[in-house]
């Protein structure tokens, strides 16, 4: 068959063009004349002519057989696909001999399924599947937890988009101040200071020492702070910037909390709320005037407690701490004592730490011993004074269980910086304690009424020390 398709080949039977046809009269068509002593005719020399093609057959259309398989059964078909639908008319069947050729076109959209495709009709018995979720422990949100939920996540996205933003402004001015750090631009070239009653001005210049190419931000704060703290006076330093030369220094000054004073001596020293020594000061006395007068007027000018009888060997060194056993003794008391009692106490005499007594400002003196049972000592204390008002001078509480009093049997007491009486004789509690004179002054040593009397301290480390009882009635005078 393929041969026969080719072209230009005849097919199997067909005699060749130029072969002579019987019964053509001799005359062949062949190509040229007959050569010499072969049987064929001389035919006129022609153009050979050509044999027409044949024309071309128009391809089959036909449909590729499908692989031979087992047959399957005719199946009953269904009343669905027989019945015809209402409404249409029934194609009538095409003829088996009908020959022709048939165009049939097919949907290219035909198994699409469109968008809005309708919903599929719950499967009857089928479980819904809130049910599902619900079982396995997850609650079906309500319109309003939605809502909810949602607003939350826009919070929280919104807190996230500030919380970005600060950060990034951070990093900016992280850069940008150590950029600017070392930068002659905020370059330090004017100090302001500030005064105070006992740090001056040209005492802070002297100790202040700025360091070329240093800015108002990167100056040492704890630098400057300690190059001032080198004056006892000065107890802290607040460094502020002001924008874009100026650096303000305000000072502030220690608070003094008493003035110790050495025994037989005339020189005191300053000595602070933080316990450390400041500076000495030198106590002036005005004609028939004692040291401790001297320093009690000191002290009370100030503001401030005085402690007097300090032995010689207080070494006070300024801007050290003070951490003789005296002064430790002193304090406390003071800090052991109520604030109602201790507002009361104008002086502290320490000779040793065993041997601590103190003057009210009533005039009354209270030997008080070693720093131990400070508050049932201040309890027994003031019981007694709140027992005889106006009418104690001296109170021994070094024992407060066998605690001791001396009281004065006139009427003619005057209190005030000391108790001192014009006529009259002092009388013993029958405590045991030794009496003293009338005349004893416990406050400021002055005598009232032309009394001439023994010291109270002198009273006191007698009836310390058990000595005899000496009665003695005070001398009137002018």
């Amino acid at each position: 068959m393929a041969d026969a398709n080719r072209k230009g080949t005849p097919r199997k039977g067909t005699p060749r063009t130029g072969a002579a046809r019987p019964g053509a009269g001799g005359a062949g068509l062949g190509r040229g004349s007959a050569r010499p002593g072969s049987s064929r005719p001389v035919a006129k020399a022609s153009r050979p002519q050509q044999r027409p093609r044949a024309a071309a057959k128009a391809p089959r259309l036909s449909a590729p057989k499908p692989a031979a398989g087992p047959r399957k059964p005719a199946s009953r078909p269904s009343a669905r696909a027989s019945a015809p639908r209402q409404g249409s008319s029934a194609r009538a069947p095409r003829p088996s001999g009908a020959k022709g050729f048939q165009l049939s076109l097919k949907n290219p959209f035909a198994g699409v399924k469109s968008a809005a495709a309708a919903p599929t009709p719950p499967v009857a018995g089928a479980r819904p599947s809130f049910l599902d979720r619900a079982a396995a422990g997850g609650a079906v949100p309500t319109g309003k937890e939605r809502r909810e939920q949602h607003q939350r996540e826009g919070a929280l996205r919104f807190a996230g988009g500030i919380v970005a933003v600060v950060c990034a402004l951070g990093l900016v001015a992280l850069v940008a101040f150590f950029v600017l750090r070392d930068s002659a631009i905020f370059s330090v070239d004017d100090v302001v200071v500030e005064a105070t009653a006992h740090v001056s001005e040209s005492d802070i210049s002297n100790l202040l020492s700025v360091s070329s190419g240093t800015t108002l931000l990167n100056v040492d704060r704890e630098q400057i702070e300690s190059q001032l703290k080198r004056d006892p006076w000065v107890e802290s330093v607040n460094v502020e910037r002001q924008f874009p030369h100026t650096l303000r220094l305000t000072v502030t000054e220690q608070s003094v909390q008493a003035l110790v004073v050495m025994n037989a001596s005339s020189i005191g020293w300053y000595l602070s709320s933080s316990g450390s020594w400041i500076e000495p000061v030198k106590i002036s006395t005005s004609d028939g005037q004692s040291v401790a007068d001297a320093a009690l007027a000191l002290a009370r000018a100030e503001g401030v407690l005085l402690i007097t009888g300090v032995p010689a060997t207080c070494n006070p060194v300024a801007g050290a701490e003070a951490t003789d056993d005296v002064l430790l003794a002193v304090k406390s008391f003071q800090e052991g004592f109520s604030q109602d009692f201790s507002s009361q106490i104008v002086s502290y005499e320490a000779s040793s730490s065993d041997a601590v007594s103190c003057v009210l400002t009533s005039g009354v003196q209270v030997s008080l011993g070693a720093a131990t049972n400070i508050s049932y000592k201040e309890q027994v204390a003031a019981a007694l004074i709140e027992k005889y008002p106006g009418q104690i001078t001296y109170i021994n509480v070094r024992v407060p269980s066998s605690a001791s009093v001396r009281r004065i049997s006139s009427d003619d007491v005057t209190q005030g910086t000391g108790a001192s009486a014009g006529s009259g004789s002092a009388e013993d509690d029958g405590s045991g304690d030794a009496s003293a004179s009338a005349g004893a002054s416990a406050g400021d040593g002055s005598s009232g009424d032309g009394a001439d009397g023994a010291a109270a301290a002198d009273d006191g480390s007698a009836a310390a020390d058990g000595a005899a009882p000496s009665e003695a009635a005070g001398e009137s005078g002018e």
